[in-house]
């Protein structure tokens, strides 16, 4: 969590334990150890490919209600393991103190790329398959990928707006 200078004046820090402690603060970044500093890097690639694994197994999940479930069913489903992922990805991406904004929106934005993608396709190909079957149910790909996108950001973004709305 970073605080910044008007915030702690704000609590009755004077000027020079403010800069006196991001000083202690800057040296002790310079002196981290290197391994550290690859394992923090390491960490935040991780947990992106985690949630791509997740982003996965929520598309093997729906692949057998994609027979039984129209359109709206599916998305409702879709929306909901899509906040509990998404939910779960902005939990742990706060945790991460280097990142920034910019690294933040970078891997929201490769996991909704990534999850409208594959929703989409898997969507197609059990199109497909119901065709192939006589099913007679037929999902809108985009639709459901979407839906499923915007499920996996909504949490991080509402999570910015209660930090915005919280007085530090």
């Amino acid at each position: 969590m970073r605080i910044s200078h008007e915030q702690l004046r704000a609590k009755g820090w004077s000027d020079s334990e403010i800069a006196r402690t991001e000083d202690g603060l800057k040296r002790a970044e310079a002196q981290k150890h290197p391994a550290y500093a690859f394992l923090e890097v390491a960490v935040f690639w991780g947990l992106l490919f985690l949630s791509v694994v997740g982003i996965f197994t929520v598309s093997l999940v729906i692949v057998p209600l994609l027979l039984v479930l129209d359109n709206l069913s599916l998305a409702l489903i879709l929306a909901l393991l899509g906040l509990c992922l998404g939910s779960l990805i902005s939990l742990l991406l706060k945790d991460i103190e280097w990142a920034t904004g910019r690294h933040h929106a970078l891997a929201l934005l490769l996991l909704a790329t990534i999850g409208i993608l594959n929703i989409r396709f898997i969507v197609n190909r059990m199109n497909a398959l119901e065709a192939a079957l006589s099913f007679g149910v037929d999902h809108i790909p985009w639709l459901q990928g979407a839906v499923f996108a915007v499920a996996l950001v909504v949490p991080y973004l509402v999570k910015i707006l209660l930090e915005q709305k919280v007085p530090g």
